[in-house]
């Protein structure tokens, strides 16, 4: 008798387990999602417009964007099977009128902000944001990345 009880309680113990593990797996299945590939941007917002952008331009891989006055956002996107589009977005600011350890540096930054507000203005708008070229937007995003290091630092 006694044996019996410790098969079925084995049993039961093996079904609860594999329960507990199938509800685990899947919830951490979705959070690896939305660490590796961004969090799910839903038809209508901003984010969903930024995303298709990025996946129409540059089939999802990093697409730069500003808002003209020293935002710069890197928009990656991945379409998935089902349908959805998930994206992850980074975002760096270059303040006005910053100013570096050389007058060159210095320089060189209001160059970028003041590139970044001429383009915002003539370019094609996504909601508050204009889509860059990858060249300058790749410069504009290392420059805010170089600034927000130096600050960090200070």
């Amino acid at each position: 008798m006694t044996t019996r009880v410790y098969k079925k309680s084995g049993l039961a113990s093996a079904l609860l387990a594999l329960c507990a593990f199938t509800l685990i797996s899947t919830q951490a299945y979705a959070g690896c999602m939305g660490a590796m590939f961004g969090r799910v941007a839903q038809e209508g917002t901003q984010l969903h417009e930024l995303a298709m952008a990025s996946l129409n331009q540059n089939g999802g891989a990093d697409t730069y964007f500003t808002n003209g006055e020293g935002r710069v956002l890197d928009v990656k996107a991945k379409q998935c099977d089902d349908g959805r589009v998930r994206v992850s977005v980074e975002r760096v600011y270059i303040p006005r009128n910053y100013i570096t350890a050389t007058h060159d540096g210095t320089l060189a930054v209001e160059a970028t902000y003041d590139q970044l507000h001429e383009l915002a203005q003539t370019g094609d708008k996504l909601g508050g944001y204009t889509l860059l070229p990858n060249s300058v937007g790749a410069d504009a995003f290392q420059c805010g990345a170089d600034i927000a290091m130096a600050l960090d630092a200070e």
